[in-house]
């Protein structure tokens, strides 16, 4: 998939915060799953980074928080193109757009941004967080956050790398994200 450069709302904001109206399950359908390419300025790296288009198919709103989102395989078609929310242990994810802000909600039904490829913060687990090496492949835990198992196991997706150590629970690390949908193995 080629993806376009013309974003159609803002970084930072969902389809309904620019006045379209989002409130069904097929408003906007034809955007789901798209990808945009957009540069970095939110990490100071001016890279190109693609962001994804994904629908909040969680069966709530959703609130903005450094993590990882999964997605739904409610009906044919849905995965790549629709969030079921947080992700789980080891799932396909893809991290929400560091341009929400930490407290945000994202109504159901409405399309927000996930990073698919690029520079994202992304949350540590709350407990016991051993990411010694810079360059640790990294993969979602149970609650969305990044794994603090040193590098993701067989079977579980392989959401991207750390750029530094760490070692600190609970708090936000770069990963550069991997473009893709596939877990190791496949």
């Amino acid at each position: 998939m080629t993806p376009v450069t013309a974003l159609p709302f803002p970084r930072g904001g969902t389809m309904s915060d620019w006045g379209q109206i989002t409130g069904s399950d097929t408003m906007w359908h034809q955007l789901e799953g798209k990808i945009v390419k957009v540069v970095d300025t939110l990490h100071g790296t001016g890279q190109e980074m693609l962001l994804r288009i994904v629908k909040n198919d969680s069966g709530g709103a959703l609130t903005v928080a450094r993590k990882f989102m999964g997605f739904s395989v409610t009906d044919a078609g849905d995965f790549g193109r629709r969030s079921s929310g947080f992700a789980g242990a080891g799932k396909v994810c893809k991290p929400l757009d560091d341009a929400y802000t930490v407290g945000q909600v994202i109504p159901q039904y409405d399309l927000f941004y996930v990073v698919e490829e690029g520079p994202c913060y992304v949350k540590t687990e709350a407990s016991a967080v051993a990411l010694t090496g810079t360059g640790n492949v990294v993969a979602s835990d149970a609650s969305g956050f990044v794994n603090g198992t040193p590098c993701a196991q067989a079977s579980e997706y392989a959401a991207g790398v750390i750029n530094a150590a760490a070692i600190t629970v609970a708090t936000d690390i770069m990963v550069q994200i991997s473009r893709g949908l596939n877990p190791i193995g496949t």
